[in-house]
C-alpha cells in the first residue's frame, strides 16, 4: 500500500514524497483506527483527507469552520481535476442547497460548517450516506469556540454518532495537552482508543521578539521601523476591524509599501479580492484580523506581527506559523502596551454573559435579540441545559479565557528563553543552540538593520533576482519572445 499511497501522491498531487506525520496519519487511517493529528502549519493537513479519499470508496465529509476556507479547498481540488467537491454553506441560494442536497451522494468530498450540519434535515441527507472518513478539520475550534462561541461544535459528538460513527480525523496545527484532551472527550472518544501522530510545533526558522511599550505612538514608531527595513511579505494583527484600516493607512503614508486591511466586517468579494492579491504578491503587507489565515498557503511570508497579541498562546503559535513556510529564516514580532489587556477584557465581557442575563434568557426563552453572546445562551435553552450547569460553564470559561490571556502577556515580559517560554504548554522540548532564537539572548532591538541585514539580506536579492526573471518570463510570454 505504500507504493501505491507515494504513486498517487506523484500523480495526482505532484509532491515527490511526504511530509513529515502525513504517511504515518494515513497508515493509522487505512487500518480503521480514528486519529488526532497534529501537523504544523504548512505541514499539509489537507493533503491527508484529499489524498485517503483517492484510496476509499465512500464520501469524505469535512467538517470545517470558516466558508472561505471551505470554498478554498473546493477550488483546490477542482484545480486538481476532482469535479465531485461541494462546499453546503449558507452562501448558496435555498434552490442550490437544494440541488445539492438532492445529489448529496453523489460528491466524493463535502465540506459543511458545524451549524449547517446541525440542521436536523440536512442532517437527515447526511445519514444516508456512505461516509469513509469523517474529517474535524481545525479540530481546537471544538474546544476553543465551543462553550461560548459557535457551541454548533459541542454537537459533533452526537452527529458522529448518527452517522453511524464513521472513521474519524481529527486535524489541527496547534493544541495544547489539554485542549487535545477536551476535544477527545468532547467528540465522544476516550484518550485509549484514539491514535494520535504529533509534530513537533516549534519551527526553529522563526525568530521571536517581543516588547512592552508605553503607548500607541510607540507602537507605530517601532511597527514603522521595523517594515523600513525588513524585506520580503508579511502579515500584521489586530483586535480590533477599525485599527487594522487605520494602521494601514498609515503604513501606506508613511513607506512605500503595499498595504491593505483585510476582516470579517468586510463583504466575501473584498475579502476575496485582498487574499489573492497577497498571494499573487501584489500587495506587501496585510493589516488583519483573526479572522485571516486559515488555509492561507502562502510559502514566502517573512515575518508575522501582533500589533495585539492574541488572546492565548495557542493562537498565536497558529498565526505566527503562516511565516517561514518555505523554511527560510522569518520574524515573529509581538507588541505589548498595558491597553491591550483591556481591549481583550472588553471582548471578554461582550462574549461571556453576566449571570443576570442568563437567568434573563431562561426567565424569557422566546425572546430573541441580535446579540452573539444571546444567541449561545439560547443554544443551551433549546437543547435544555440546566441553568445551573450554564452558569457553571460560563463561569469556568471566563476563568480559563483569564488564564490564557495572562500567559501571553507572561510570554511577552519574559526575561528567559522566550521560545521556551512558548514551547511550555504544548510540551514541547527543543535545544537552543543558536543565536537565531529570541531577543532575549539577542541584541536584536538595539540593532535592528545589522540583525535584518545578516538573516534576511541574501534572501532579499534572491527574492529580487526571482521578482525579475519572473518578469521577464511573463513579457516574453505575452510578446511570444523565446528566452
Amino acid at each position: 500500500m505504500a507504493d501505491k499511497l507515494n504513486e498517487i501522491l506523484r500523480q495526482d498531487f505532484g509532491f515527490s514524497e511526504f511530509r513529515p506525520g502525513q504517511h504515518e496519519v494515513l497508515d493509522k487511517l487505512e487500518q480503521g483506527i480514528d486519529t488526532f493529528a497534529i501537523l504544523p502549519t504548512g505541514g499539509g493537513k489537507t493533503l491527508i483527507y484529499q489524498l485517503f479519499g483517492r484510496i476509499s470508496p465512500g464520501t469524505v465529509v469535512i467538517v470545517s469552520p470558516l466558508i472561505s476556507l471551505m470554498q478554498d479547498q473546493v477550488r483546490r481540488l477542482q484545480y486538481l481535476g476532482e469535479k465531485r467537491v461541494v462546499a453546503l454553506t449558507s452562501a448558496l441560494s435555498y434552490q442550490e442547497k437544494q440541488v445539492v442536497l438532492a445529489h448529496l451522494s453523489n460528491y466524493k468530498y463535502i465540506y459543511v460548517s458545524p451549524e449547517m450540519l446541525s440542521n436536523q434535515d440536512v442532517l437527515a441527507k447526511f445519514t444516508r450516506l456512505t461516509i469513509s472518513l469523517f474529517v474535524i478539520d481545525e479540530a481546537h475550534c471544538v474546544s476553543e469556540w465551543g462553550p461560548d462561541f459557535r457551541p454548533e461544535y459541542q454537537n459533533l459528538g452526537r452527529i458522529r454518532i448518527q452517522l453511524n460513527s464513521p472513521l474519524t480525523l481529527m486535524i489541527t496545527a496547534t493544541a495544547t495537552h489539554r485542549v487535545r484532551e477536551d476535544i477527545i472527550q468532547k467528540l465522544g472518544f476516550s484518550e485509549e482508543t484514539v491514535a494520535t501522530e504529533i509534530q513537533p510545533v516549534n519551527r526553529e526558522n522563526i525568530f521571536l521578539a517581543a516588547k512592552e511599550v508605553p503607548d500607541e505612538s510607540a507602537k507605530m514608531a517601532i511597527l514603522t521601523n521595523f517594515l523600513n527595513v525588513m524585506p520580503g511579505k508579511g502579515i500584521i494583527y489586530f483586535s480590533s476591524r477599525s485599527k487594522a484600516e487605520k494602521v494601514a493607512e498609515e503604513i501606506t503614508k508613511s513607506t512605500d509599501l503595499s498595504v491593505l486591511p483585510y476582516h470579517g466586517g468586510m463583504s466575501n468579494e473584498d475579502r476575496f479580492s485582498v487574499q489573492q492579491q497577497f498571494m499573487n504578491d501584489q500587495i506587501d503587507i496585510i493589516c488583519a484580523t483573526s479572522a485571516f489565515g486559515m488555509g492561507i498557503d502562502k510559502q514566502d511570508i517573512r515575518f508575522v506581527i501582533h500589533y495585539h497579541v492574541p488572546a492565548n498562546l495557542q493562537s498565536y503559535m497558529q498565526e505566527i506559523g503562516r511565516c517561514g513556510r518555505d523554511g527560510k529564516p522569518g520574524i515573529a514580532l509581538a507588541l505589548y502596551t498595558d491597553n491591550d489587556r483591556f481591549v481583550h477584557l472588553g471582548l471578554l465581557d461582550k462574549t461571556i454573559p453576566d449571570d443576570s442575563v442568563i437567568e434573563y434568557a431562561y426567565d424569557n426563552p422566546t425572546i430573541e435579540f441580535n446579540d452573539e453572546s444571546y444567541r449561545v445562551i439560547q443554544y443551551y435553552v433549546r437543547h435544555q441545559v440546566p441553568l445551573a450547569k450554564v452558569l457553571a460553564i460560563f463561569k469556568q470559561r471566563k476563568i480559563q479565557r483569564l488564564n490564557e490571556l495572562q500567559a501571553v502577556i507572561d510570554y511577552v515580559k519574559s526575561q528567559t528563553c522566550r521560545r521556551q517560554k512558548l514551547l511550555e504548554p504544548f510540551q514541547a522540548e527543543f535545544e537552543a543552540e543558536s543565536s537565531f532564537c529570541c531577543d532575549v539572548d539577542n541584541d536584536f532591538w538595539n540593532d535592528e538593520d545589522n540583525f535584518v541585514t545578516t538573516n534576511f539580506g541574501a534572501i532579499n536579492s534572491q527574492t529580487q533576482r526571482q521578482s525579475a526573471d519572473n518578469w521577464h518570463k511573463i513579457l516574453n510570454q505575452l510578446f511570444l519572445l523565446k528566452n
